[in-house]
């Protein structure tokens, strides 16, 4: 129960991070057609780092546990 709330809590930062990516990608492609379309390409730009990032670390996870063995022990290669 103690790490649903540690992710929930980082949940909440990845999304205030990404509401202030938003804002300032708005303000700096606010000649590309208007703060509205500025604001939807930072939090698109933001997603598609998130999602790099997530994919990353779900990958490194995954290839760390099945180097292993049942024994506990690092594979030889």
């Amino acid at each position: 129960m103690k790490n649903i709330w540690k992710y929930i809590l980082v949940g909440i930062i990845v999304a205030a991070g990404g509401m202030y990516v938003a804002d300032i990608a708005g303000h700096f492609f606010n000649g590309l057609g208007g703060y509205g379309f500025g604001c939807i390409l930072g939090i698109c730009l933001y997603l598609c780092i998130v999602v790099v990032t997530c994919t990353g670390i779900i990958i490194a996870r995954i290839d760390s546990k099945s180097s292993k063995d049942n024994s506990g022990e690092d594979k030889k290669e």
